[in-house]
């Protein structure tokens, strides 16, 4: 199906696009390449899901908007999401420290940077009820106002990946509320920990929303862990070369979205995502998409390992 055509059998993804400029510890830049939240999350869905079913929505500059269509496009999303919000699209300066951790800077600014914030009401044209939704957020009230008519007009599951400035013991009542309007809650252990206060992800588990939720918890080299019910399961990596793990959870988040929606099964869903993950961060920037690379992630897939519990000598057991 070509981008632009009217189907409702499509995910939206609501969430930023930016430049990402990415700096060695040394300051040397290594990379300046399309990215954000709502581009690896776009990319990650379109690497499970059939080629134009997976829309892009997010605020862009006039000057960038035909250079990130022509991005998506060559990624097999449709841009028909993108709307345009004051002449330049946002720029993220990311900074590796010699540890291997990361800082992240806007650019432009903070203001500049909400301007071009997607809210859950903005829709496409031909899009008005999506076969899922993700959703890259925090908890403040005016965006989750717009949620629950998405939820009512989504004919799919909406999944939630928190953004980590929302994740403090002080907020965790208010993340449990606002997780009843989603069907996946995805976050990352130190996330989970922040929010939680614990720094054991299977304690953490048990201090997270879990009535009617699928959780997804993501470990970095350790996998995952996805609850859901009264079952639990450690899921591996794809084994594949890191050379930026940049966009690697969101990516996730987008092909465990894609994958949910079209199966219903936690466990092949997180194979999937893993698999996806683990093409994005093999090289700088996110990759082209076409069904070579889509092969490529079900193949990937193949080899995840997937346990009821987390295997042995595991920092996680």
């Amino acid at each position: 199906m070509p981008p632009g055509s009217k189907t409702p059998n499509r995910l939206a993804v609501f969430s930023h696009v930016v430049t990402d400029e990415v700096h060695a510890p040394d300051g040397r830049l290594l990379a300046r390449a399309v990215g954000g939240a709502g581009a690896y999350a776009a990319v990650g869905a379109s690497l499970v899901a059939p080629p134009w079913s997976t829309v892009i929505v997010s605020g862009v500059g006039t000057t960038d908007r035909q250079r990130l269509s022509d991005w998506f496009r060559e990624r097999e999303v449709d841009p028909a999401g993108l709307f345009d919000a004051g002449a330049r699209s946002p720029v993220t300066r990311v900074r590796y420290l010699a540890d291997g951790e990361r800082v992240e800077e806007s650019v432009l600014g903070a203001a500049h940077f909400a301007a071009h914030t997607p809210y859950p009401s903005r829709s496409p044209t031909g899009y008005e009820g999506p076969a899922g939704a993700y959703l890259f957020h925090g908890t403040d009230e005016r965006y989750w106002r717009e949620v629950p008519e998405l939820r009512a007009r989504c004919r799919g599951p909406i999944l939630w990946e928190i953004a980590a400035d929302a994740c403090t013991p002080d907020n965790r009542g208010r993340v449990q509320e606002l997780a009843a309007l989603a069907d996946v809650l995805s976050l990352n252990a130190a996330e989970a920990a922040a929010l939680t206060g614990e720094r054991n992800p299977l304690d953490a588990l048990d201090r997270l929303p879990r009535a009617g939720l699928v959780t997804v918890l993501r470990c970095g080299g350790d996998g995952s862990l996805v609850q859901y019910g009264r079952r639990r399961l450690h899921a591996g990596v794809a084994a594949g070369p890191v050379a930026d793990p940049t966009g690697g959870g969101n990516a996730y988040s987008g092909a465990f979205l894609a994958a949910f929606a079209a199966t219903g099964d936690a466990a092949a869903s997180a194979r999937l995502a893993a698999a996806a993950a683990s093409r994005v961060i093999a090289q700088y920037g996110a990759p082209a998409v076409g069904e070579p690379a889509r092969a490529e992630v079900r193949e990937r897939a193949r080899e995840v390992t997937i346990s009821e519990t987390t295997p042995p000598g595991s920092p996680y057991a």
